[in-house]
């Protein structure tokens, strides 16, 4: 991103459809943080935190689960140290997933580390409108938001590296201490980086367009102390803000202050703006051979440092880690002029600074006069209260909530105050409740019991909201739902899920009523439309499974998927969306999966075959699975825990991984969406060992899943899957040597023939030809063949040139010859 990002903006919106290498609109690439190695000498030794050493804190505070590529067991052993560091000062309740890979980095460069994807307005977001990393977003909303497939974070380390992998601190002085760097990389990966950037004579922030920053952004002052993200003191994309980024700057980190004698944190800023290390470290020279050494840029040889220090650890409180949360639910409108009760709690990682507390009201919009109430302790213990009794001029309230912990921070609900404020009107109700709804995709029989959720508010407030449905056309008796926050109402269908069998339908219509007088009540879906699911069940376990797909099957959900033959494609095959679609908005994604509900037992040198086709839109060149610039994917998971978690088979894959894919993709593109369609010309075979990815062993019962992930922006065609076999088994006999299967004559004229002997029985006997550039040009299959293959293969509509054919037993490649037509 160091050079030419305006230009790539630029490109993104301008770029005409018929490129054969198209720009996508994905946002601004955000660099991962950089760890330099420093080619001084430091003996500086700072020992593990102290709750750590004496494990005072109670223990592990977290769980941050690594997936190693690479690493030796003593590297993963000193990786492991560093982990359970940041696991006694961290607190989270959702595991934290980090990608580790071990491979070669440039000459001078220990590490680098980054969050796997930013979320903002996401449940209980401190500040709205601002960009969290994905484990704080997680720790704050205390729910998965990127799924248990994604990691959280993704480091790399620099195999070349002269590492020392102790943990006793005594690193020798031509060493790199590898639990240092550690420790720091994974400092960044929890949220100590942001969007800043400098681009020829401008400075600027963005993610997913200009003006998009983290919570660590939103702590960045100049030394006089104004904000950079503050537009009144410096524009986006400007020179006065490329200045600034290459001045003197600090961290408005009101916990590292009192930490630090209420003096702001110094952070890393050269004359010259450096991607990856500028404005994301503690100044160098400052703070050196100190107890805030771990996150400055650059690691000295001999340096150890084990703990990340005071100040970087209140700048990670200040960003989200340690918060201060005001709850409240706004206050309804009223229908008649009357008392306004205000009810608030609080919940603080530090103590409440009880003299700071207020509800700041205007009956003017805050025009030219305000007011405030101090919050005194409620009746109801836990919460704070206040009233207001509005004179009988008022017909509207504008007000917000504001409170301070003993640290100095101050946070207000909304937080985006004054931009926004919470407002109660009076007088007569002719609105009706705001509902919403994921409809419910399909039911699986091993969970219990079957429940709905549906968000509901009104300005006045809900009275009702209930559920009518049908089993298989049959009527039942509705039901209601209960509140269970502000805004959610969830319930339970009162069926026995005994009784229920697969591929049963449920049919249902949600209904809403506020607590008007008038009782304004809506239903959804709007119309005589009605939400849909099936039941589904998962059958008993078998070692092998096929299904070439012509004919309709009860073995896989089919929420997302079909089985059909789509034009181009002349019999059935497992398709998904065509075309797929992307969510276009900025940080939201989609996917569209499949699992087969027969669970297969893994055998020895098991394995997954199938044909396909696939035009999703490809990554960045030389982008591979698992990078920022690998866009949308296929990919094949298996769980062995009944779908409570995924892991791959092997690495996911795009249209890129063949020729014939990526160049018909991109043959088409109109506004960032590939108009070409697949064809059954296009098929090719691939095969998956099992046990290939190291997640699964033999005896392992495991479901299959197919999944297409998209991305925010740009899609096509998508996913068709024909003659799927897992473990399929060969006949009694083997299926012999190569050379009993004779293709001649070569060259050839119109026809070819095929001959050879076989093993008692093969279920069927693929023949492809190829052409030189990999393109399927024909393809034929010779079911159940008993004894010997005899085949005349008519050839005549080729045109002269070079051919590869392939002749395949129950999926197994037997004979691979190339073919020269006259």
């Amino acid at each position: 991103m160091k050079k030419h990002i305006l230009t790539l903006l630029f490109l993104i919106a301008v770029l005409g459809a018929g490129a054969q290498h198209k720009k996508y609109k994905q946002g601004i690439k955000v660099p991962c943080p950089v760890c330099y190695a420093s080619d001084k000498i430091d003996k500086t030794r700072i020992p593990a935190p102290r709750e750590f050493l004496l494990k005072s804190g109670g223990g592990a505070k977290s769980d941050i689960i690594v997936e190693y590529k690479g690493f030796s067991d003593t590297a993963k052993a000193a990786f492991a140290y560093a982990v359970e560091i940041w696991e006694s000062i961290i607190e989270s309740e959702i595991p934290i997933h980090m990608d580790a890979r071990w491979e070669s980095l440039n000459q001078n460069v220990l590490g680098s580390c980054g969050p796997e994807t930013y979320y903002a307005n996401f449940k209980d977001a401190p500040v709205e409108n601002k960009y969290y990393a994905v484990s704080l977003a997680e720790k704050i909303a205390k729910e998965e938001l990127n799924g248990k497939s994604r990691y959280d974070m993704v480091a790399r380390f620099n195999k070349n590296i002269d590492w020392y992998f102790g943990t006793d601190l005594n690193t020798p002085i031509d060493k790199y201490d590898f639990v240092s760097v550690v420790l720091h990389e994974i400092g960044h990966g929890l949220g100590f980086t942001g969007f800043f950037f400098v681009d020829e004579d401008v400075g600027g922030y963005g993610f997913y367009q200009m003006g998009d920053a983290t919570s660590y952004d939103f702590l960045v002052q100049n030394n006089l102390g104004k904000q950079l993200i503050n537009p009144s003191f410096y524009d986006n994309l400007s020179a006065s803000l490329k200045l600034v980024l290459e001045r003197s700057l600090v961290a408005n980190s009101p916990v590292a202050m009192k930490k630090n004698n209420r003096n702001k944190p110094r952070l890393y800023a050269p004359s010259d703006f450096d991607d990856g290390s500028s404005v994301y470290h503690l100044n160098d020279l400052t703070y050196d051979g100190t107890t805030n050494a771990l996150m400055t840029h650059a690691v000295a040889r001999g340096e150890a440092i084990h703990d990340p220090g005071p100040l970087s650890r209140g700048i990670l409180d200040d960003i989200g880690w340690k918060n201060l949360f005001i709850h409240f639910e706004p206050t309804k409108d009223k229908e008649q002029l009357q008392s306004v009760d205000f009810n608030v709690s609080l919940e603080s990682d530090y103590g409440i600074d009880s003299s700071a507390l207020y509800i700041i009201y205007s009956t003017d919009n805050f025009q030219t006069h305000s007011d405030s109430l101090i919050l005194m302790q409620a009746a109801e213990s836990g919460f704070l209260s206040a009233s207001l009794n509005p004179d009988s001029s008022t017909s509207e309230i504008t007000y917000y909530v504001q409170a301070a912990d003993t640290m100095n921070r101050i946070r207000t609900s909304p937080s985006t105050v004054p931009e926004k404020y919470h407002r109660v009107k009076f007088g007569p109700d002719t609105e009706g409740p705001v509902i919403s709804h994921e409809a419910i995709p399909f039911f699986l029989k091993m969970e219990e019991p079957l429940t709905i959720t549906v968000d509901a508010t009104d300005n006045l407030g809900i009275d009702t909201v209930y559920i009518t449905y049908s089993i298989n056309g049959i009527e039942q008796e509705a039901f209601g739902l209960t509140r269970i926050t502000y805004g959610k109402y969830s319930g339970t269908f009162n069926v026995d899920i005994e009784n229920l069998s697969d591929g049963d339908k449920i049919e249902y219509t949600i209904f809403a009523s506020d607590s008007s007088a008038a009782k304004n009540s809506v239903r959804l879906p709007v119309g005589e439309d009605k939400f849909s699911f099936t039941i589904e069940e998962i059958y008993e376990p078998v070692s092998s499974y096929t299904n070439n797909f012509d004919n309709s099957s009860s073995d896989f959900i089919l929420t997302d998927f079909a089985i059909y033959a789509p034009k181009g494609f002349e019999n059935g095959a497992l398709h998904s969306p065509h075309p797929y679609l992307s969510p276009n908005v900025d940080n939201k994604d989609l996917e569209f999966w499949t699992f087969l509900k027969r669970p297969i037992i893994v055998q020895d040198s098991g394995t997954i075959s199938y044909d396909e086709v696939v035009l999703v839109e490809p990554g960045e060149f030389e982008s591979k699975y698992g990078d920022d610039d690998f866009w949308d994917f296929v990919i094949v998971e298996a769980s062995k825990n009944m779908g409570e978690s995924w892991k791959p088979l092997t690495d996911g894959y795009d249209s890129g991984s063949q020729l014939v894919w990526s160049q018909n993709y991109n043959a088409n593109i109109v506004d960032q969406v590939s108009k070409t369609l697949g064809k059954s010309e296009w098929y090719y075979n691939r095969e998956i060992n099992l046990l290939e990815s190291g997640n699964f062993a033999v005896g392992d019962t495991l479901l299959i899943r197919f999944r297409l992930y998209s991305d925010p922006y740009a899609s096509g065609w998508g996913w068709a899957i024909d003659n799927l076999r897992i473990q399929q088994p060969v006949a009694a006999k083997e299926i012999g040597r190569l050379a009993d299967i004779k293709i001649f004559p070569n060259p050839f004229n119109s026809t070819v023939h095929i001959s050879g002997s076989l093993p008692e029985f093969i279920a069927d006997i693929r023949i492809d030809v190829f052409d030189v550039f990999g393109k399927k040009v024909f393809s034929k299959i010779q079911n159940e063949v008993y004894g010997a293959c005899n085949e005349t293969v008519h050839l005549d509509q080729l045109r002269s040139g070079l051919y590869l054919m392939h002749i395949s037993a129950n999926g197994k490649l037997l004979q691979s010859k190339k073919l020269i037509k006259n």
